[in-house]
């Protein structure tokens, strides 16, 4: 039998299985996204001590099993955002963020850059709250970055050749990335300002364009754009969760 795994892991769902076992999608440190059953968590709280709650960061102790699922042996909680479930506003947008994860991220597949980018996001939500959703856009943009998914936006899809720095483009979420006016163009308009703020998200720097302020016009084309993409790549239901309104 193989070795069980001890790691920081982040619950980004939990659904009832039987009558007392839980299925667990977490996202590990150690060895990405994985799917675990935790036998018995819904007859007995005590066993995990309480760590099976989301917004908190766990230690949990994974036995590999025969089917694609491990066994969650132990849990114990090593960092709570206890801010996250007392503001309804703050935890709709981390379940968000979380939800982004579970979607945009392959299983088994170990990211520690992403790991660590959510624990900051969920850090700076912690601290500041996030009324106009844009730290979860930048959050969003390094997500899909990290998972290979990123909208392309220094390029035009259709001839390869670079958008200068500074100028305007059209851009097609469909494609998933800019398209020259004389190749048909796309229903988006961005502003240099809008690419700008977004290739700067998808960046190492994500957290600088998350705590920047955001002028009204660069966020709302910005949201659209980005809404509109993930809504043909991901899920229409991971936009409007996203980005509500939009």
């Amino acid at each position: 039998m193989a070795e069980s795994v001890v790691t920081d892991a982040l619950l980004l769902r939990a659904v009832d299985y039987r009558d007392s076992d839980r299925i667990l999608t977490l996202f590990t440190a150690e060895l990405g996204k994985l799917g675990a059953i935790a036998r018995g968590a819904k007859s007995s709280r005590r066993r995990f001590s309480g760590a099976l709650e989301p917004y908190t960061l766990i230690r949990v102790e994974l036995e590999p099993g025969k089917s694609d699922l491990y066994t969650l042996k132990h849990a114990e909680i090593v960092r709570v955002f206890p801010t996250l479930l007392t503001d309804l506003a703050r935890m709709e947008v981390a379940a968000a963020a979380l939800m982004l994860v579970r979607e945009a991220h392959a299983a088994r597949v170990p990211d520690a850059q992403a790991f660590v980018s959510v624990l900051q996001f969920l850090t700076l939500l912690e601290h500041e709250a996030d009324p106009t959703r844009a730290a979860l856009l930048a959050f969003a943009m390094r997500v899909l970055a990290l998972a290979g998914l990123a909208p392309r936006l220094g390029t035009c899809g259709r001839s390869g050749q670079a958008v200068p720095d500074g100028k305007a483009a059209y851009f097609d979420p469909v494609l998933g990335a800019l398209v020259g006016k004389r190749f048909g163009g796309g229903p988006f308009l961005l502003s240099w300002a809008v690419r700008e703020r977004l290739l700067l998200a998808q960046s190492e720097r994500w957290l600088d364009a998350a705590r920047m302020t955001w002028q009204a016009e660069v966020l709302h084309g910005a949201r659209c754009a980005l809404a509109a993409f993930i809504a043909s790549h991901l899920s229409p239901d991971l936009a409007g969760r996203l980005f509500p309104g939009t």
